[in-house]
Parts: structure tokens; C-alpha cells; sequence
């Protein structure tokens, strides 16, 4: 991610800060200090809040580790001042996989809050300041748990939903129903936080809107073709070969022309899963300047190769097409208008 400081190298897998995450224990310690905590005070809140973020490092490493079990690499977790951000290689094919990578970051946290109280029964700790401090973690560790499976992306909740719906429909329809629910989710969060005055409340609400419209407008994206069942009659589940250069879904394209798909049928097919550096690796030399997009199985849309090339000389290049696509860093062609 651009901006960001490599940290080191844990289990192969890369972990890297934002730069803005310094501005967090910065704040935490200028503010502690106007309030009158002194400086031991202060520099006690800056410990809990970086054991938070250690935690939510923990929580990262959760489902890149599940992920690797169902062979998906992870490029890097990053730590940003909202939280952290495990760079999959490519999302999982199968509802139950990406079920079980949703749940395994909480489920890390539930450990750790677990593995605290347990502690303290074990141990019955006497009232202090070591005491008050691994509570105070045991708690936030809870309420990561409880705000992360809210059912509303991108949170861990708002996957699990979709991957469960998708088990019994259509993944663009699982991916339209749980982004329409984290839409409605971030508007709660907004009126809560514009009625109790809190503006952190009312910018997370904001993140998370713009975050499920993002899903939603990928998923409503006009499709012509849905070849997820092609797909998977032909690619082994298991298979580290892409959807987007699956020969069955081409053929697919090629055998089924419909309204207004002449004109780019010979264009290749890329998965918006990809990273733009990949894609642009994948295209070579190909002279075409234009190229088709799927996401879930079906052809979402067309997009320009020099709007990637754009994007990899910015520095963006380990960024997911979708998530590109997701942020209006790059423009998507609807089919409609080929």
C-alpha cells in the first residue's frame, strides 16, 4: 500500500504501517497529558493502545493463516489508524472457504480474550494497575469480536453473510443483499453517532457506506454471462489457475454472444481479484487496450489497460482490481454501452 513502512517479515508474511497509524499514539499521548494524566499516565495509553493494534495484527494474521490453509497467499497485512488490512492474493472460490477465513480473524480475538479471563480465574489476580490493564484488553477484544461480524462490509460480518447466501444463490445476488445490509448498517451508525454527537462514529459510518457501495456497485454491474458453474466444472476447486484465464469461460463468451458482445468477445478476460501489477504481467505485450472484467464467476465489465498501467506507475500496482474498482481509482465500462 502506498505509504506505508515495511516492518519486518512474520510467518512469510509480510506486515507493513501506514504512515498516518503515527499519528494515532501521537494523539493518544498529547491528549492523555492535556488531561491531566502525566506522562507515566499517558505513556500507559499509548502502550494499551499499540497492545490493541497488536491484537488487531493478531486478528489480520488469522485470516491470512486460514487463507493459506485453502492455498491463498497473502502479499501483506497492513496496520492502518482504523485497523488492518490482510492483502489476499486472490478471493476464495467456494462460500465455505471464504466463510471460514471471515470467522478466523474474531476467532483469534475471542482467544485472546478468552485466554485473559481465563487467566485471571486461574490466577485471581489482586486489583492493580497490570490488572485494570489486561481487562481493559480482555474488553476491547470482546467488542472487536461484536463490531467485526456486524453483517456489513467490509467487516468480517458482512463476508460471513455473503458467504453463507451464496451458498444457496447466485454470488453476485449473496454479494448485492449483504452490501444493500451494510449499507443500511452505516446509516444506524450515522444517525447514532449525529444524535450522540460523536464524529469518529460518524466517519467509520461513512467508511463502511462507501465501502458496501463499492461491493454493491461491482455486483450490479451489468453481467451478460454467468459462467460460475462453467467455471467450476472445468477448475479444480483447489487450483491456484484463475477464473479470469479459465479457457472454459472463454469458450463460454465466445460459444454464447448476446446483446451487444460482438464487439469485445475477442477482448481476454481478466478476474477482478487480481492485483493490477499481475494483470498487466498477464497481459504481456497484447496490443489491445481494452479488457473484460469478471468477479464472481460472471463478466462485469470492460476495463482500459492504460488506466492499470496508470495506477502501477502510482505505486498502487499490489492493489486488487476490485478493490481499484471499489474506490473509483480506476473507471469500469459497462457491456451495456460496448
Amino acid at each position: 500500500m502506498s505509504g506505508s513502512w515495511h516492518l519486518g517479515r512474520f510467518a512469510n508474511i509480510d506486515v507493513r504501517v501506514h504512515w498516518t497509524f503515527l499519528l494515532v499514539p501521537l494523539w493518544i499521548y498529547f491528549s492523555s497529558l492535556a488531561a491531566g494524566s502525566g506522562v507515566a499516565g499517558a505513556t500507559i495509553s499509548v502502550l494499551f493502545v499499540l497492545s490493541i493494534f497488536a491484537c488487531v495484527l493478531f486478528h489480520e494474521y488469522g485470516h491470512a493463516l486460514m487463507a493459506r490453509r485453502f492455498g491463498i497467499p497473502t502479499r501483506d497485512i497492513t496496520i492502518l489508524p482504523i485497523g488492518g488490512v490482510a492483502s489476499l492474493e486472490r478471493m476464495p472460490r467456494r462460500p465455505a472457504h471464504e466463510l471460514a477465513i471471515a470467522v478466523a480473524g474474531p476467532a483469534v480475538n475471542v482467544v485472546i480474550a478468552a485466554a485473559i479471563f481465563l487467566g485471571f480465574a486461574i490466577l485471581d489476580p489482586t486489583a492493580g494497575a497490570v490488572t485494570s490493564f489486561l481487562s481493559r484488553l480482555a474488553l476491547v477484544n470482546v467488542a472487536l469480536v461484536v463490531f467485526n461480524m456486524l453483517p456489513a462490509f467490509p467487516m468480517d460480518g458482512g463476508r460471513v453473510l455473503r458467504s453463507i447466501l451464496a451458498m444457496t444463490m447466485p454470488y453476485a445476488s449473496a454479494t448485492r443483499i449483504a452490501a444493500n445490509v451494510g449499507q443500511v448498517t452505516a446509516v444506524g451508525f450515522g444517525l447514532l453517532g449525529l444524535i450522540s454527537g460523536n464524529l469518529m462514529l460518524v466517519f467509520i459510518a461513512g467508511f463502511i457506506f462507501l465501502a458496501a457501495r463499492g461491493e454493491a456497485m461491482l455486483a450490479t454491474a451489468p453481467v451478460r454471462y454467468d459462467v460460475a458453474s462453467e467455471a467450476r466444472s472445468h477448475v479444480a476447486p483447489t487450483s491456484c489457475r484463475d477464473e479470469g484465464s479459465s479457457d472454459a469461460v472463454k469458450a463460454r463468451l465466445l460459444n454464447h454472444p448476446g446483446p451487444n458482445f460482438p464487439d469485445v468477445r475477442s477482448l481476454p478476460i481478466i478476474s477482478s481479484q487480481w492485483n493490477a501489477k499481475n494483470a498487466l504481467g498477464w497481459l504481456g505485450s497484447n496490443s489491445l487496450e481494452k479488457f473484460l472484467v469478471s468477479s464472481g464467476g460472471s463478466v462485469v465489465g470492460m476495463i482500459n489497460k492504460s488506466d492499470l498501467q496508470r495506477v502501477v506507475r502510482e505505486g498502487r500496482g499490489a492493489m486488487a482490481i476490485e478493490r481499484l474498482l471499489a474506490l473509483r481509482i480506476i473507471p469500469m465500462q459497462s457491456l451495456r454501452s460496448a
